[in-house]
This record gives structure tokens, sequence and C-alpha cells, in this order.
């Protein structure tokens, strides 16, 4: 999932994926691997290489203050589709994932003529179904790969309209 991350007067594009206890974050084009693992008393152990730190964080609706190494970092972070501002104001036919769940339905196919408020896709997280619709009357120019009953993440491509 990809996050614009605001620290102090500067903002990142940062990508973090995880895997177990291990992650890779990914800031621009720099690539970072590292674990992480959870304390006694509520902190994070974060390894980086051969750096470790002990982190303790609060989280406020989109606002995130962390203490590590003696210092305090207040992050704000938000959510974006797609690496620059262009592509976004491109693309604004793409409809992405908005949660992470299974593909449970596909009613709409790549060619199909769709319009506003159609249902093309539908999630399902937590035995609750999330119904992806059209934004605008168009027709199905792409849609994803991931097949019914196959999993979706949050921030995933799902399909893309264009002019009829």
């Amino acid at each position: 999932m990809s996050e614009r991350l605001t620290l102090g007067d500067k903002s990142f594009d940062v990508k973090l994926r995880r895997s177990g206890d291990n992650f890779t974050l990914i800031i621009g084009d720099d690539e970072f691997q590292g674990s992480y693992s959870k304390t006694l008393d509520g902190g994070i152990n974060v390894k980086f290489g051969s750096s470790n730190s002990i982190c303790y964080s609060e989280k406020n609706l989109d606002e995130v203050y962390v203490f590590a190494n003696g210092k305090n970092y207040f992050f704000k972070h938000s959510k974006i589709r797609f690496d620059s501002v262009d592509q976004e104001e491109i693309s604004e036919d793409r409809v992405m994932s908005p949660i992470t769940g299974k593909l449970l339905d596909s009613k709409e196919a790549k060619g199909n003529s769709v319009s506003k408020g159609d249902v093309v896709l539908v999630l399902e997280a937590m035995k609750m179904e999330h119904r992806l619709t059209a934004p605008r009357d168009g027709k199905i120019s792409r849609m994803t790969e991931v097949e019914v009953g196959g999993q979706v993440k949050e921030g995933d491509f799902m399909f893309e309209l264009e002019d009829e």
C-alpha cells in the first residue's frame, strides 16, 4: 500500500510490505529491509541491518507520534493511489480496492458499458460485502487479474473506465 508520509515540512511517498516479522520499506528510490518485534512494555524493537532501536508510538487519527532513540517524531500520513500527482490526475477513472479482503463477485467484464453507480465488483472482508461501483458512465477498459475467490489488498487496482 502506498502512503504519503509527512515529517515536519517534508513529504515522502512510502510503501511498506510486511511478511511475518520482516518488512521492506520503500521511500522514493531507496529500499530498506528490516524486522520488528514487540517488547514486554508495549514498545517495538525495530532492526535495520546492524542498527537496533526501541520505539514507542501513539496514533491519533492520521497522526502518529513516535519516540525513538531519545527523540520525539511527529508523522502525518495519508493514503495515495499512485506514485505521483500527475498519474493521479490522469487516472481519475481507476478504481482501487478500499479494503483488504476477498473478491466475492464480478458483476461486469472488460468491454462492458456501465452507468454511474452500477456495481462492477463485490469484495468481502470480515463477512461484510463492499460493492465497487462505476464512478461515471463509460466502458470498462481494464479489470483486475484477481479471480473470484482471490485475495486483494487495500490499494490494489480493481478496474478502469474509458469513454464509450
